[in-house]
């Protein structure tokens, strides 16, 4: 997909807006309740979503939003759509408790505190079941190119329910070989240890679970290579690509 989400270059104005609505324009009355928001000060912010030709949404800010009100921008329907899911797999992790990437992780794994001693055995499953011959998960970054295709053929649901625990034994195997570092676990975490890649600094922690958390639950497409490049480059100490 194109680096910027929107199809418009710039945002809507609302004299834009009125006119796509009066010429082409049907409201999406279900999607316009699914994006409806209520605070608990009793506001109710209403945006809209309108469907429009050529497999496009227009989604409308509320009038009442300042200077956004009545302001919009037009997207595809593909990424509207994995917007609608993103969103809900928000909802639905917060109402169930898992709103940090420890905490999902945790809801998901099979093995949990045990998680470290079963790391080669993860990333033979992962090979098996992805059609990847073992030899290409060399750790280096262009293998993660091949994790990624693969995980582009599946639900994202069914990613975190089957993969969860192979994908973050891959990722945290490249970020361990790319640094020199050690899986450990940290118990100190209220509920769950959990695993992470050490380097013998008090107080940093590489996050193979951060990487396969932010990479599955977004809405851009899935690019591990790129994620774990950038956990390695977060603690700035030297690492390059």
């Amino acid at each position: 997909m194109a680096q910027k989400d929107q199809i418009n270059d710039k945002r809507l104005t609302k004299k834009q807006v009125i006119e796509i609505i009066k010429t082409e324009g049907k409201l999406h009355e279900e999607y316009t309740k699914f994006f409806e928001g209520k605070y608990v000060t009793g506001f109710i912010q209403q945006d809209k979503v309108y469907e429009l030709p050529n497999e496009q949404y227009l989604y409308v800010f509320d009038e009442k939003e300042g200077a956004l009100g009545g302001k919009g921008d037009i997207f595809s329907k593909e990424y509207f759509i994995r917007r609608v899911k993103w969103l809900q797999r928000v909802r639905n992790d917060y109402a169930n408790n898992r709103g940090s990437s420890v905490d999902h992780w945790r809801y998901y794994s099979s093995y949990k505190s045990d998680f470290t001693d079963h790391i080669q055995k993860l990333i033979a499953k992962l090979a098996v079941n992805f059609c990847i011959n073992l030899e290409k998960l060399d750790n280096t970054y262009e293998s993660l190119d091949l994790v990624s295709k693969e995980c582009q053929k599946y639900e994202i649901e069914q990613l975190f329910k089957e993969w969860y625990d192979p994908l973050v034994a891959y990722v945290g195997e490249v970020i361990r070989n790319r640094i020199d570092g050690t899986w450990e676990t940290d118990s100190r975490h209220a509920g769950c240890p959990y695993p992470f890649i050490n380097i013998n600094y008090k107080h940093i922690q590489y996050m193979p679970i951060n990487v396969v958390w932010d990479t599955l639950n977004g809405i851009k497409d899935i690019d591990f290579r790129k994620a774990t490049a950038n956990e390695v480059r977060r603690n700035n100490l030297g690492y390059k690509d």
